[in-house]
C-alpha cells in the first residue's frame, strides 16, 4: 500500500462514517510520522469509482496491480513503467510490440494497443490465470472488473 492509494474518502461500515483513510490512520496512530494534511499528499482514484475519469482509474489499477514489478529497476526483464505518475507515452507499453510473446494475438499484438483491447497483451495477461497470467502471484481468479476497466479504457484510446 502507498499513501496515494489510501488518500481518499472511505465509508467505515461499523460506524457509517465517511472519512479520509490517511487522516483516519494517522489519527489512530498507525502512521509514523503522522500525516498532518492529507490534501497535501499524492492521491490516486479508486479504480471502481465511476465518477473519476476512466483513464485515471485504469492507470491507478495498473499502478496498484502491476507497477511493483513493471517499473524502472523492477524485478522483471521488461522495460515497461506502469506507475501512475508515468505519462502513457513514456510507459514503454503503449503501442509497443511485445517481447515476451504475443499470446496468440498475432502480428497486430501490442502491449497496449490504442483502440483495441483485443490486440492488447496487457488485457490478455490480466484475463487469464495460467503461466502467462498477470499478476503471477497472489491471484487465483481473474479480476473481471479490472479486466473490464482496462478493456474499456484501451478501447477508448485514440493514441499514446
Amino acid at each position: 500500500m502507498e499513501t496515494a492509494q489510501l488518500n481518499r474518502d472511505f465509508t467505515y461500515t461499523q460506524t457509517g462514517r465517511t472519512a479520509n483513510e490517511l487522516a483516519t490512520l494517522s489519527h489512530i496512530g498507525l502512521l509514523s510520522p503522522p500525516i498532518a494534511d492529507s490534501a497535501a499528499e499524492p492521491a490516486m482514484p479508486d479504480p471502481a469509482d465511476a465518477s473519476a475519469p476512466l483513464g485515471d482509474r485504469a492507470r491507478a489499477y495498473l499502478h496498484t496491480n502491476c507497477s511493483q514489478c513493471h517499473r524502472p529497476n523492477g524485478p522483471t526483464p521488461s522495460a515497461m513503467d506502469l506507475r501512475y505518475t508515468t505519462a502513457l507515452n513514456a510507459t514503454n507499453a503503449c503501442n509497443a510490440t511485445p517481447t515476451a510473446g504475443d499470446l496468440g494475438i498475432g502480428a497486430d499484438a501490442r502491449l497496449i494497443a490504442p483502440g483495441s483491447s483485443a490486440n492488447s497483451v496487457v488485457v490478455n495477461r490480466a484475463n487469464r490465470r495460467d503461466s502467462n497470467g498477470m499478476p503471477p502471484v497472489a491471484s487465483n481468479e481473474v479480476d473481471a472488473d479490472g479486466v473490464a476497466l482496462l478493456t474499456q479504457w484501451i478501447d477508448g484510446l485514440s493514441g499514446c
